[in-house]
C-alpha cells in the first residue's frame, strides 16, 4: 500500500504540470525558469562528502565522496537541483516551466573484498548509467522531475527515477524537500541483488526476479549562497527497500530495508560565453 500511495501521489502532482497546469504559475515564473536567448550557458562544478550506507541494503556506513557537473542555461533562472540528481546533469532544450536533458551517473565496483557481507553475491564492476531527463514546474515552487538510465558495463538493467521537491528562497537561504521513488528492471535487481544460488531459507525466491518499484524515500536539504556562483548544501535523504530487492539475503537478514545519507556539498558556477540556443 505504501508503494501505491507514493505512485499515486506522485502521479498527482507529475500530472499538474502538464499544459493544462499552467495557469498556476506566477506571472514572473516564465522568465526565471526560462532563459532568455541572450543568457549564457553555466557550467556548475563541485563536490560533495555523504555518510551513506557501503551499498543498497547494507547496514554498513562509510563516506563516499561525489562529484557534481551541470550544465544549464541562465545563473540566476529557478530551475531546482537536488543533491541526488544525478552527477552529470545537462539541461539541452528548455521551455516555459520544463526542460529536458541528458542524465549520467557513475557506479562503483562491489565485492566480498569491499564487505565480507557480500561473500554469496556476485561482483559488480565499476561502470555507469546513461540516459535522459524531463523536468517540470507547474509552480515557481515546485519540481517534477523524471530520469531514465541503462547501465553501461556495471548492468544491463534500467532504472527510472520519479522526484518532488517544494522549494523556497528566504534571502541567501533556499530550502528543499520532496518524495522520491525509483522503477528499476528486473536485470537491475538480479545484478546488485541476487546470489550465487538460493540461500537457505529463501525457498528458492532469488531465482526470479520482477521489475517494478525498488526504492521509495524523501530528501531535504538546505543552501546557502554566498553568491549567484557559490553555493554550499547539507541535506538529508531516507531511502525504504521494496519488492524483490528487499528480500534478498544480502538485505534479510544481513542488512537493512531502510537507510540514511547525510551530505554535504559546495559547488561553482563558471560562465561559458556561449548563449547558444539549439534552436528553441
Amino acid at each position: 500500500m505504501r508503494c501505491v500511495a507514493y505512485l499515486a501521489g506522485l502521479a498527482t502532482c507529475l500530472s499538474l504540470s502538464l499544459p493544462g497546469g499552467a495557469q498556476a504559475q506566477s506571472r514572473d515564473y516564465s522568465t526565471l525558469t526560462s532563459p532568455q536567448p541572450a543568457q549564457n550557458w553555466y557550467l556548475t562544478l563541485g563536490a560533495g562528502v555523504r555518510y551513506q550506507p557501503d551499498y543498497t541494503g547494507s547496514d554498513d556506513y562509510v563516506f563516499r565522496a561525489r562529484p557534481i557537473i551541470s550544465l544549464g542555461k541562465g545563473l540566476k533562472s529557478t530551475w531546482w537541483s537536488a543533491e541526488d540528481d544525478a552527477m552529470l546533469s545537462i539541461g539541452v532544450f528548455s521551455g516555459q516551466g520544463w526542460r529536458i536533458g541528458f542524465s549520467g551517473d557513475l557506479l562503483w565496483k562491489r565485492n566480498a573484498k569491499v564487505n565480507p557481507a557480500l561473500v554469496a553475491v556476485p561482483a559488480t564492476k565499476f561502470g555507469a548509467e546513461a540516459g535522459g531527463f524531463v523536468e517540470f514546474y507547474p509552480t515557481s515552487w515546485l519540481r517534477g522531475r523524471v530520469d531514465v538510465r541503462r547501465g553501461i558495463v556495471a548492468h544491463d538493467g534500467v532504472v527510472a527515477d520519479f522526484k518532488l521537491d517544494a522549494f523556497s528562497t528566504i534571502g541567501p537561504w533556499t530550502l528543499g524537500a520532496g518524495p522520491r521513488m525509483r522503477i528499476a528492471s528486473a536485470d537491475y535487481v538480479r545484478t546488485y541483488f541476487g546470489t550465487y544460488g538460493a540461500m537457505p531459507g529463501t525457498g528458492g525466491f532469488l531465482q526470479r526476479f520482477n521489475a517494478g518499484v525498488h526504492t521509495v524515500g524523501a530528501l531535504a536539504q538546505l543552501t546557502y549562497s554566498w553568491s549567484d556562483q557559490l553555493k554550499t548544501t547539507a541535506y538529508v535523504e531516507y531511502q525504504h527497500l521494496v519488492g524483490d530487492a528487499a528480500r534478498s539475503p544480502i538485505v534479510r537478514p544481513f542488512g537493512s530495508r531502510d537507510s540514511i545519507t547525510i551530505g554535504l556539498s559546495a559547488s561553482y558556477s563558471f560562465d561559458t560565453g556561449t548563449n547558444y540556443s539549439f534552436g528553441l
